[in-house]
């Protein structure tokens, strides 16, 4: 008899689970594309802080990429990632609007990055809210069935000729 042994992860079957799934890559998506658009409209403003911000979105779709397959250790980082953005968003968003005046370059673009900004502020919060809520469901719990079946070639099997068995 030969052994087959599955391994099942019933937590990642659940229809919350697959939802929460979902929803933290949508979250991470929005995120991604909203530093994209700012990065790629602000482009000449920002100086320095372009590496970061391609950095951040490179590293934000790793993390997506890493969510669909089921990773449950990246959504911690995922929140924490999202919290070091969201501050340096949150802290930066003043200072688009202090542009947004006469005299300075792009006034009105200062300000629309301001505003995109902000909401990139409240979707990081919404990703680390939602990253915590999905580690929470356990994704990587495994059970492992054993299934033992009979080999085709096993001696038990086999149909027995010897010893006046057969009839003809």
């Amino acid at each position: 008899m030969a052994r087959t042994t599955t391994i099942e992860w019933p937590n990642r079957e659940k229809s919350s689970s697959k939802t929460m799934r979902a929803i933290v890559v949508l979250a991470l998506g929005i995120s991604t594309a909203l530093m994209l658009l700012i990065t790629v409209l602000g482009w000449d403003m920002f100086q320095q802080a372009r590496t970061f911000q391609l950095i951040f979105v490179a590293v934000n779709v790793i993390f997506m990429i890493q969510i669909i397959r089921w990773s449950r250790g990246v959504l911690p980082m995922a929140a924490g990632m999202a919290t070091i953005i969201g501050i340096f968003g949150g802290v930066s968003v003043s200072s688009w609007w202090a542009r947004d005046s006469a005299g300075y370059i792009d006034a009105s673009l200062s300000g629309t990055l301001g505003t995109l900004t902000l909401l990139m502020v409240l979707v990081q919060a919404l990703v680390v809210v939602l990253a915590i809520a999905a580690f929470t469901q356990n994704w990587q719990i495994e059970v492992e069935s054993h299934h033992h079946h009979d080999d085709e070639d096993h001696p038990r099997r086999r149909p027995s000729f010897e010893h006046g068995s057969a009839t003809a």
